[in-house]
């Protein structure tokens, strides 16, 4: 029987792959392929014989495999099938002890088996398929492409899940009893809050049944909704009713935990994903793509880097940039090594000083400059990664020696002979972002011009971590030397652009890897125009003229006022749009009350036509942090206004130093909440006048009509940020709380905040 739909879901159970297709009349089918990942070996011919015979090895085959990205003569390795993934790591485990850790060399272990039956397969989520059902297997014929830019996808029917509960302490627990359960359709709303909580649960399934969604959005559902209502109904006897996906298989996440990991010099944390097998639940809480570019970006990658969605979605942007270049490798024969195998090349103390140097720099005069053009090239990185043949196995690799193809300033040669893994992924990256940006400036229609607008959103966030994935330690087919080739590169292209740009007659204000700030008396938006032209043309590299400022403001350091600072700036376009970078407003600990009073201020500046006009303005622009200080004296600011947000970089109790969010931290514990390094906790800053001069803080959802806001530290937060605005123009923080009449701590009086409606 054939069938004619797109794949919307597909996870692996033991010994077959399970398909859910949607058909164009709105079902779904669920179809079953006989299939079995399979890990590899490499070592000694002999040693991999002598392996076969252990009994823990079943079926098994010897192939021709490179083992080595770049590697020119394919090496025979064993090829042994397994039931599932975690039979894979198991087996790996075995035969690495086996191998006294240094005999075999294993591949092919710990990427997803959907991941690898969409390689296999040369298919890819959300395509349009005609699959045969021919007995234990499915024949499979591709009716769409990734390359297509306007796909057709199907009517996906989408609900939010929501609930409430009888809270008997001040937090939500797995203890509490259930009160209300909702679910949000387009045509309204479905409201169960009747009977007994097993009631409510069962209603909870049929109600799924019949409104049968392809889309559950929650917000929290990984970390406590899922779970929660699988510990409820194994609470009332009823867990093996609980069947919320498509599959007839019960929700069993109420044991789930995440966990803290450490990246890129930070602790995070990650909940595990609770899965709904044959529908989509997107997690609002634990959703990276899809938070910031829609369903229509997440599609968009899942598509694009073929990663099953519901893994992309709570995937980091490097996790779905590998998938791609995973799918790269297995297109080329190339086995995926378990760990990272390709370290950085010896270099003495010169070699290092002149490799390691990053982008060029230009530091900016700081203070206000009139009419400055800024000028961007776009995806400079991944486009030098693409068109240089930047990739781990290509700088520096053993074939090309005296290839013509060599990296400035450190001689590196590059490989002549082969396209590399990573070029080859970013390829289709750049292409399908142009392709997108050209349509959205194109489009009259507004609906699509923001589907265009979403899908290159969320190609460029790859496109951002590329660069420094390559250099990351456990990039699978990254190494710092294509990273450090990567940055030689740019130097060049940077430096050649300031050089033309000022032959031009232009001078430049601020320039930092990809970005050049220039003025020329005079100069309209077409000269800047027509220099992006002359430098796109002589560079080959995309350039786009941003705009042309009527004032922009490049701030100082916070702590060394003299001292420049990269990537802090502010500045106002010809056409009043403003443009902020580094500021608190772009911060994500910033409490909304500063947010809004810098929000409000940018707006007064902005009606500067000149850096004249700028400073005539600021004695307004400061009687909004006056309005705002008295507002908090006066207690009339909402408790919402005062939250801020910060991670915990380890757990509460490790804390020595008493800091605000571990304090909130450990209150949401001691009232039965769960909460763990790498996570965000969100607190407010309180008094406690038996501990006077001791940080105090308390969670937003602990405060009561008791609790006392501390002003004087929130206008300490407005004063800190007035000055991050205005220190180039003479008003730091002593001065800013002087004009504010900000009192000694010792004289301040508690007063209690509102909370907000």
């Amino acid at each position: 029987m054939k069938h004619l739909g797109w794949i919307l879901d597909l996870y692996q159970k033991p010994g077959q792959m399970i398909v859910w297709l949607k058909k164009h009349d709105g079902s779904c089918v669920r179809l079953t392929d006989r299939w079995k990942p399979t890990l590899h070996v490499g070592g000694e011919y002999r040693d991999l014989v002598r392996l076969t015979c252990n009994p823990a090895i079943g079926r098994y085959r010897f192939v021709e495999k490179f083992e080595r990205a770049g590697e020119l003569k394919k090496s025979l390795v064993l090829e042994v099938e397994v039931e599932s993934d975690a039979e894979a790591a198991r087996l790996a485990n075995r035969i690495q002890k086996e191998g006294k850790y240094s005999r075999f060399r294993l591949y092919d272990i710990d990427v997803p088996a959907p991941q690898v039956y969409l390689y296999s397969k040369n298919l890819f989520p959300l395509a349009l398929v005609e699959v045969e059902n021919k007995g234990e297997l499915l024949s499979w014929s591709l009716k769409d492409s990734r390359e297509e830019i306007d796909y057709e996808l199907p009517q996906l029917r989408k609900i939010r899940l929501e609930i409430a509960t009888r809270q008997t302490r001040k937090v939500q627990t797995f203890s509490d009893e259930i009160d209300t359960l909702r679910i949000k359709k387009d045509d309204g709303e479905l409201q169960i809050d009747s009977g007994s909580e097993a009631d409510k649960i069962l209603e909870l399934v049929d109600t799924f049944r019949e409104v049968d969604p392809d889309i559950v959005i929650t917000t929290g559902g990984d970390s406590f909704i899922l779970p929660y209502l699988a510990r409820r109904a194994n609470e009332n006897g009823i867990l093996d009713k609980l069947i919320l996906g498509r599959d007839h298989s019960p929700l069993r996440v109420y044991e789930v935990q995440g966990h803290s990991y450490f990246s890129y010099g930070k602790i995070l944390y990650r909940e595990t994903a609770a899965r709904l097998l044959g529908r989509l639940h997107i997690d609002d809480y634990n959703a990276f793509i899809s938070a910031d570019c829609g369903l229509e970006g997440l599609f968009e990658i899942s598509r694009t880097c073929i990663i099953p969605i519901q893994r992309s979605s709570r995937a980091t942007i490097g996790t779905n940039m590998t998938s791609l270049q995973l799918y790269h490798a297995v297109k080329k024969d190339v086995l995926i090594p378990w760990n990272k195998n390709q370290p950085e090349e010896w270099k003495d103390s010169e070699e290092v000083v002149d490799a390691d140097r990053g982008g060029l720099i230009f530091g900016p005069a700081t203070g206000i400059h009139d009419d400055v053009g800024e000028l961007d090239f776009t995806s400079l990185y991944p486009t030098l990664m693409r068109d240089k043949n930047l990739s781990g196995e290509t700088v520096n690799c053993r074939c090309c020696h005296v290839s013509p193809l060599r990296v400035p300033e450190l001689n590196y040669n590059i490989c002549s002979q082969q396209k590399g893994i990573v070029p080859e992924s970013l390829d289709i990256l750049l292409r399908r972002r142009k392709s997108y940006k050209k349509l959205k400036r194109e489009s009259k229609n507004e609906e699509t011009r923001s589907v265009y607008d979403k899908r290159q959103s969320a190609l460029k966030w790859i496109l951002v971590c590329s660069f420094g994935y390559l250099g990351f330690k456990n990039a699978r087919f990254g190494k710092i030397d294509a990273h450090i080739a990567t940055c030689a590169f740019s130097r060049v292209v940077l430096d050649r652009a300031v050089a033309l740009a000022q032959a031009q007659g232009f001078t430049l204000v601020h320039g930092i890897v990809d970005s050049m700030w220039l003025t020329k008396p005079g100069a309209t938006d077409r000269d800047y125009q027509e220099l992006s032209a002359l430098l796109e043309s002589d560079l080959q590299i995309p350039l786009s003229f941003e705009g042309r400022y009527r004032w922009i403001v490049f701030l100082n350091s916070k702590t060394e006022s003299q001292a420049q600072v990269l990537n802090r700036y502010y500045g106002i376009f010809q056409d009043r749009t403003l443009k902020v970078r580094g500021i608190d407003l772009r911060r994500h600990d910033t409490p909304p009350i500063v947010n809004k009073c810098q929000e409000e201020m940018l707006e007064i500046l902005s009606h500067a036509d000149s850096s004249e006009q700028f400073k005539t303005m600021i004695p307004t622009a400061l009687k909004i942090v006056e309005e705002y200080a008295r507002k908090l004296r006066n207690s009339q600011i909402p408790i919402n206004d005062l939250v801020i947000t910060r991670s915990l970089s380890k757990e509460p109790s490790e804390y020595s130093d008493k800091v605000p969010q571990a304090i909130a931290a450990q209150l949401l514990k001691n009232e039965g909440g769960s909460v763990h390094a790498g996570q965000q906790v969100s607190y407010i800053l309180t008094m406690d006048s038996s501990k006077r001069g001791e940080t105090q803080s308390t969670a937003p959802e602990l405060a009561d009509d008791n609790t006392v806001i501390d002003y004087r530290r929130y206008v300490d937060l407005l004063i800190s940020s007035t000055a991050n605005l205005l220190l180039s123009f003479g008003y730091n923080k002593s001065i800013l709380a002087l004009s504010l009449d900000q009192p000694s701590p010792r004289f301040v009086q508690p007063l209690t905040c509102p909370t907000a409606t």
